[in-house]
Order: structure tokens, then sequence, then C-alpha cells
């Protein structure tokens, strides 16, 4: 039988158990980077799926060539100069491919149509949106496409089903995710979900019916794209921009999904593109998440998780315990915010370990202090080696007593933090060897594998 662990679905509750998280590194460093473009391009083979609620009133955008208000199946994003993108190539005919294009780039143009004008849309949501967000670059191409298309659609993108389809924008293979998901939001979850939420060079959302979920707040007609004026691209930045999109100058892995690049349209500082993740709210006490299945994710040890290799007969656990989640789970916009823990946890200690792993220790005695001095708080020097004691305080520091720890987040950001001080303090009471205490920091820096290293 399938193992499952703690952070699946059971029964619409996430399963009691006392057993250690497995994969908890890789489950908090998806917490930590949700709806945020930077951790998630660094992280960009997302596994889990959430939960989540856009609260009545907020506001989204739609670019394209009509003024008339959007009906059926479309896509919202969160900024208008993403949508504003849209708007302006909406009077030109465009090469496209089969893969989904980065949403902050400018696709190439083969003509211009001069004089032609676009509309930017600008909605609020009607009431609280019940949506369900997908981790990772999964609005991107390659492999940040995988947990959708293998778990969410059954392998079905590529082998669509005969029938009529919505008239959505995109793609073929974007227009065929557009269907199975309205196809799933009405038949399969009974009309809980509204729609899903997607991360790639933006933030977008695909919504099954503007019409009941989206208010008109106003319709703008954008400026002429007469290839003149404020706005418009030489020849040479047109090269440039192609060069980028192809990924020139970028080296090997110049297809893999990414964030955003400063200078474009979209590229925002990372504290406002935190905020602007606040338009949508998720649940990280209940969700599902393919690192608790005792999936294989890391064959012949790649660095990112994959599953095109898993037969389909095995991910039926995880796309069972989606819809039991979404089946019987309400979204909520008062859910634990187990992210900011995880910020201050890793905010707190990133440097520190760094500097612990880094070695630049002349002996055991001078790494025990650097130790000591982040442990202080936490030590009761009348009784120094009480271990358990300054793990518990140190685990604990940032989690609120009235905290859910019994959740899905909960557990994960328990035991990760527990990891951390434990081998703290393993490093303070035990380490007789520089070399070995050195060595000890070097591979918890390799299971932790947080963001903030790999920007450097």
């Amino acid at each position: 039988m399938q193992k499952k662990y703690f952070w699946t679905i059971c029964a619409g509750l996430a399963c009691a158990t006392q057993d250690e998280p497995a994969n908890a590194n890789h489950i908090f460093n998806a917490i930590q980077s949700t709806l945020r473009h930077y951790e998630t391009a660094l992280n960009p083979y997302g596994m889990s799926f959430h939960l989540a609620t856009a609260p009545k009133g907020t506001r989204f955008y739609h670019g394209t060539g009509t003024p008339d208000p959007i009906t059926g199946v479309e896509w919202l994003a969160f900024k208008p100069q993403h949508s504003l993108g849209f708007a302006h190539r909406s009077g030109r005919k465009q090469k496209r491919s089969d893969t989904q294009q980065p949403l902050n780039e400018v696709l190439q143009t083969t003509t211009e149509s001069p004089g032609q004008a676009g509309y930017l849309h600008t909605y609020a949501a009607a009431k609280d949106l019940r949506l369900l967000y997908i981790d990772g670059m999964s609005a991107g191409p390659g492999g940040a496409l995988e947990a959708q298309d293998r778990i969410l659609f059954n392998d079905t993108i590529n082998n669509p089903s005969p029938g009529p389809r919505p008239p959505v924008g995109g793609p073929p293979a974007e227009k065929e995710r557009a269907f199975q998901t309205c196809r799933m939001a009405k038949e399969v979850w009974g009309d809980r979900i509204d729609g899903v939420v997607r991360t790639e060079g933006d933030f977008e959302i695909l919504l099954c019916s503007f019409e009941r979920d989206m208010e008109v707040v106003r319709i703008t007609q954008t400026k002429k794209q007469d290839g003149r004026g404020i706005g418009t691209r030489s020849e040479s930045e047109h090269s440039k921009e192609k060069d980028r999109r192809h990924g020139k100058g970028r080296g090997p892995g110049s297809r893999e999904p990414r964030g955003p690049v400063r200078g474009d349209c979209c590229s925002i500082a990372t504290k406002y593109d935190q905020l602007l993740g606040q338009k949508v709210r998720l649940d990280f006490d209940h969700f599902v998440s393919a690192f608790g299945y005792g999936l294989d994710l890391f064959p012949d040890g790649t660095s990112r998780p994959v599953l095109h290799h898993i037969p389909t007969e095995l991910l039926e656990p995880v796309r069972r315990d989606i819809n039991s989640m979404v089946n019987t789970l309400e979204p909520s916009l008062d859910s634990f915010n187990w992210q900011t823990i995880a910020d201050m946890i890793v905010f707190r200690y990133s440097e520190e370990l760094k500097i612990l792993a880094a070695g630049d220790f002349n002996s055991v005695e001078s790494i025990r202090g650097r130790i000591e001095a982040v442990l202080e708080p936490f030590i009761d020097y009348r009784e120094f080696g009480a271990r358990e004691d300054i793990v518990e305080l140190c685990q604990n520091e940032f989690i609120p007593a009235s905290a859910p720890t019994k959740s899905v987040g909960g557990r994960v950001i328990s035991s990760v933090s527990r990891t951390v001080c434990s081998t703290l303090v393993s490093g303070l009471l035990d380490g007789e060897d520089l070399n070995d205490t050195v060595e000890s920091f070097k591979q918890l820096l390799k299971y932790l594998n947080w963001t903030t290293w790999k920007a450097e």
C-alpha cells in the first residue's frame, strides 16, 4: 500500500501521526516560496496544491482587443502592467508556440497594424473567490508544468479528448488546461472552485466564469501602437529582447522557467512582490504535496523534483486527496500564516549557518563560541547541558503558543526549526573536532537548501 505522510489529506482532515515528516525540507522551501517570484524562480518545479481565497473586491486585470466585458473562461492578471502587454498586442499578428510563453515577455511580432488600440479591463471580485493554487512556476515551460499536467489533469493535455472547447486565449496546450480546469471545477468539484492561481513572470488566475465572479470597474482604451512615441522599441532593442527570450548569454538551462528580470515591465521589488501576492491568501494548514507519498521524485540524484518517470497509477492517491481537500474543506481568509514563521527562521539563521559551514575558525573552541552566542538566549547556565530544554526553546522561538502546530504547515515548520536547533546544540555540546563540527553544518546547509544561499 502507498505510504502516506502527515500532510496528505485524509477524509478532508490532516492525518494525525507522530511520524517525523519526510521531505520536510522541501515542503518548508515550498511554503517559503509560494506567491513570490524570486524564490519561486529558484524552486520552479512545484509539487503542492493549496486552497486559496481572493477577498471580495480585490482588483484584477485583463488585456484584450475588445471593449466588451469578458464572459466565460479567461485569464486575470494581478498587475495592470501585465495585462497592458496583451492589450498592446491585440491588434498585431503574432508568432506563438504550443508552449506557455513567459508572462512578462513581449512576444515577437511578425507584422504590425498601425493605429490599432487595445483595451485594459479592470475587474473587482464579486465575492470571495475560491481558488486552487498550484505552486512553483506553474505557468512556465518544461518541467514546471509537470505537477498540474500529470497529477491534476492526468496526462490529458497532450492527448485531449474530442469535443468543443471554450473560446479562451493562448496556445493550444494552455487552452486545453483552461478547459480541463473548468471541466473539473464543475464535474469533479461541484463548482466549489472558481479557478486556479499560477505563477511565472507574473501571477495569474484562470477564472471559469467572468460574468458570475467579476464586476467591471472600468474598461479603458490603451495607447495606439503606431510605432512611434513612448513605449515603442527600436530594432536593436527588439533584437536584444529576442536574444534574452532565447537565452543568449544565459548559459545552460536557458529554457528553464524564470522570474522577473530587472527592467522588464513586470519586474518589481521583492517586498512589493510579496505584498502583491497577498491578493490571494493561501491555506498553509491544509494542502496536498506530492512530497508526501513516498514517490521517487529525485531519480538518479536529480537536483529538482520530477514526475515524468512515475506511472500514473502511483499518482492516483495524490489526485484523490486533492479532490478530497477541495470537496470537504473551505478556503479561509484567516488560516495561520506559516510562511511568515518560515521567513523569520530563514532570516534569523541563514547568515549564521553559512558562517559556521564556511569553517573559517582556528579551533573547535572558537566555533563553539560562535554557536554559544547564537544559542545563549535559550541556555540556563545553571544547567548548561540541558540539551532538550535548549532545543525546545530554540525550536519554538518564532512559533506562537496558539499556532496550529498539528496542522500540515505546523508540523513541517516545527520539524525544520528543530533540525536547525538540534544541529546547533550538538555543535555546542558534542563537537570535539573542528572539521567534524564544520561538516555537520555543511550537511545542514545541503539539507535545508534555502533560497538565500542559492542566490549567492
